[in-house]
This record gives C-alpha cells, structure tokens and sequence, in this order.
C-alpha cells in the first residue's frame, strides 16, 4: 500500500516492472546497458561493465506498439535495460533555514522492461480461449511451486511518499511498515518503521488507534535494515505489486547506505553494494500473475487486466492475502467453484444462448463453463468408458489440453451452458457422442458423471471456506479478505 500526497499519476500496468531507480536484481531476467558510451563519468562507465549490452533484438513495449506490436505477454519481459542515458536536472532541497540547496544535473539509466521483437505479435491480436488458458495453467502451477517451495516467505510494505519516477528524491517513497509471514499465513516478522516524515503528513496514515504514537516511537529503517535483509536473505520473496515494494526498499537502502535519495536511473558506485544485497534474494510478484489467473484481456492496454489490490488494516493483513490468493490459485477445486461462480453470474445476467452471428446463427456461449469443464478434467477424458483417458494428458502446440468441452444435453436445442452439464471428452469420445449410433443411455452416464465430480469440488471448496455459503451463493465466491479469517485462525 502506498500513500501520495502529490497530485501525479501512477499506472501500475506501465511501471509494473521498475519504478523509483530500483534495478531489477533479482526478478529472473537478464539485465543489459544501453548507451553506456555517452556515460561521461569514469566510476560510472566502470560500474556499467558490469552488464552486457543490449542485443538489437531485444524491444521496449512502447517501440513495439510504435509499430503496431505487442510482447506476447507483458508480464513476462525476457530482459531488462539500464538506459538509453538521460539528463535530469535535480532540485535544491529546502534546509531548515529557510535556504535552498543548489541543484546539479545527472546523468541517469532508467531500468526497464524489454522483449524479444520476433514473438511480439500484432497489438489488435488477444489470445484466443486455448492460449489464455494455456497462460492461466502456467499461473496456477507457479502458484503451486510457490506453496511447495520451503524457500517462500511473503512479504508487504507499507510506504509513505510518492512511487512516481520523476518525484524528487527527498519526496520519494518510504516505509513505515514491514510484514514477513510463512506462506501458510504465519508471521515471520512485523516492523513499524518512522520514516521521519512531519507530523501533519503521518496522521493522514490509516494507523489503527495509537497508531501514530508507535509510529514515532519506531526504529528508522537504518536500524532494521539488515535483520530485514538477514530474514530474506536466499530466500523466495512474493509480493502483491513486486515492482512499487521492492523499489520502496531499493530506495530506503539507498538512502540509509548513501546518505542521500538519487533520481531515477541514477548510478553511484554505492549502487553495486545495494544491488548486490538485492540479488541474494529471489523477487516474483502475485499480482502479475492473479492477473494471468484472472485471464480477462484488456484489449485496450494489450495485456491481461491487473486486479485492484483488496484494502487491509495492515501490511500483515495483506501477506495473509496474498497467501490466501496463492491457495485459491493453487487448489483445483477452488478454481473449480471461482469458475463455476462466474458461469453462474453469466447466465444469471443473460449471457448465455444469445444469438450470435459467425458462419451463420449460432448462440452465445460462456468462457467461464468451459474453463471449469478443463480444470476438472485434469487432461483425462470424462467419458468413464473411454478406453485410453490418458492419453489426452498430452498437450497441444500451445500448451492447451487435446480435449474438447461438450454440452451433454445440445447448446443449440437449450441445454445448459454451465459446467454440470458439460464434460470434456477426448476427440474420439466426442465424435462418438455427437455422431456415433449410440443409446440414450450413454448420455445418461455422461450427465450422471458430470454432475458428480461437479458437486464433489464443490463440497471440497465449502469444505476449505470459513463458514457455509448462504443460500444461492459458492463459498469461493467470497473476498479474499473474507477467506483470510478461515485459513489463519
């Protein structure tokens, strides 16, 4: 959570990677130099050799758009780059005397995301349903791989101060309070910080009551620097929004080692200390990835939509959050009772059997079903009369399962659009089902199959949420926020 008090705008989709000066250490790309030449500082060429320079076919997403492309998937940059140079003028600082301090200019790198030109992809072009679905697995076994890492902590800042690159040193963000929890929830660590602002900007601060008065009683980050840096040292750091955290702390180093904040993209020989420190541990972020979960398309942006962060009481409060994301994410038949929530929502708000045109008349059908239908197949046919189900356990070209989702009862003749009344079939299933001389019997046990494994993730969804679900409504249909209480008692 970040507290402005500027007026200047902030896009979590445009500087999602790098803000604040930070150097991606440690976000799992390659980190390459532009320009370094035009450097006119000898410790600061010096200090750019560290990094290869940037290969001509490595893209920023605005030059992509410029002509008309976009990375196949924002969220995950193939590298990143310091530069080209640029020229900032630094403002004076106002002294307690009333004086201001003169200003200089500096020359300045900033870091950003870049892609490989030949896998970007027209910018009109979205994913269809088996390539959004190939992403949303990949979503799903990171969160996996997360929960089963022993290596994970999560970690949440609370900052006050402006993550907007341009803001003045002296103005930049700044924590108040940290929180490392286990990704079962349980706390690590859980610091209140002063960051010395005045008293007049604090008290804007949602601090529960008293709060205040333990904020000014609290350390500065100075003095808890390296426990923080001790307790993530080597390890899997997940944050909700990785990139305005992590630049947060980058600054907070910055000036706790340094003496001083440095603009944007700026490079000082205390750099490399800072960076080094940042690179023993390992940085991801949940919130580009529930994005990809998530899997609605922001055609306009050219990327899956970034979710808005669930309000907390506290930077406790959100790693509880987020490693109740992680389970939902994680456990098939959460994603099972998400899906079929919104399959619901969709037919209650009339988006199914709609006429639509595309090669002649044919009647509108939701996404949601059948995600669900593939999630609950797990790669097998449904079919339990199918000779080989696991042969299907191969997947195609683009990462989707090779199965294809069948209402039982016929869309066109008004057979319902939701996921206990489909079944994914292999394609020799299907064909037997939709062409095959078969009795009504096999359809029968079709509907019967699919209506049991529907209701048994339904009760093991129930059976992980805090309390019943009230009458008409999925238990996973709750908040996160609402979930938290149940996993964390």
């Amino acid at each position: 959570m970040f507290v402005e008090f500027d007026a200047v705008p902030f896009s979590p989709a445009g500087d999602q990677h790098v803000v604040c000066g930070s150097t991606p250490a440690g976000f799992g790309a390659p980190v390459y130099v532009d320009g370094p030449e035009r450097q006119p500082s000898d410790v600061s060429r010096r200090l750019l050799e560290r990094y290869p320079r940037l290969p001509k076919e490595l893209k920023a997403a605005d030059e992509l758009k410029a002509a008309g492309l976009r990375p196949s998937n924002l969220f995950r940059p193939d590298a990143y780059v310091l530069g080209p140079p640029q020229l900032v003028a630094v403002p004076g600082v106002l002294t307690g005397t009333g004086r201001t301090t003169p200003g200089w200019d500096e020359t300045v790198y900033p870091p950003s995301p870049v892609y490989r030109a030949d896998t970007a992809v027209p910018f009109s072009a979205h994913p269809n349903a088996d390539e959004a679905q190939a992403v949303r697995r990949e979503a799903i076994r990171w969160a996996q791989d997360v929960l089963d890492d022993p290596s994970t902590v999560i970690l949440a800042v609370s900052a006050i101060g402006s993550p907007a690159p341009a803001t003045p040193p002296l103005e930049r963000a700044v924590p108040y309070e940290i929180a490392l929890t286990s990704t079962s929830g349980r706390k690590r660590w859980h610091q209140f910080i002063n960051p010395g602002w005045d008293t007049t900007y604090l008290e804007r601060l949602r601090l529960d009551k008293g709060g205040l008065a333990v904020l000014e009683s609290a350390p500065r980050f100075r003095e808890v620097a390296d426990t923080l840096l001790r307790r993530i040292q080597g390890k899997r750091v997940v944050i909700y929004g990785r990139s305005l955290q992590y630049a947060a702390i980058y600054a907070a180093l910055e000036y706790a080692w340094l003496g001083d904040g440095l603009p944007h993209g700026a490079l000082w020989p205390g750099t490399a200390d800072t960076l080094a420190q940042l690179e023993r541990s390992r940085w991801e972020c949940a919130r580009l990835r529930h994005g990809e979960f998530d899997n609605d398309w922001d055609a306009a942006e050219g990327h899956f939509a970034l979710p808005v962060e669930e309000s907390a009481a506290d930077a406790l409060s959100r790693c509880r959050m987020t490693a109740a994301l992680l389970r939902r994410m994680a456990d098939p038949a959460l994603r099972y009772a998400e899906l079929n929530a919104r399959a619901e929502r969709a037919v209650r708000d009339g988006k199914s059997h709609r006429p639509r045109s595309q090669g002649g008349q044919r009647l509108s059908r939701i996404a949601a079903s059948r995600h669900a239908v593939l999630e609950r197949s797990q790669g097998a046919c449904e079919n339990p009369r199918c000779p080989d189900p696991r042969y299907t356990s191969a997947l195609g070209r683009n990462g989707s399962y090779l199965l294809e989702v069948a209402h039982i009862d016929d869309h066109a003749k008004g057979g319902d659009d939701l996921p206990r009344a489909m079944i994914a079939l292999c394609p020799n299933c299907h064909a037997l089902k939709t062409r095959g001389k078969v009795a009504d019997s096999f359809r029968d046990l079709l509907r019967a199959t699919a209506l049991v494994r529907h209701q048994e993730l339904l009760t093991k969804a129930r059976c992980k949420c805090p309390s019943p679900a009230p009458a008409g409504q999925l238990c996973c249909a709750q908040s996160s926020a609402e979930l938290v209480e149940g996993f964390f008692e």
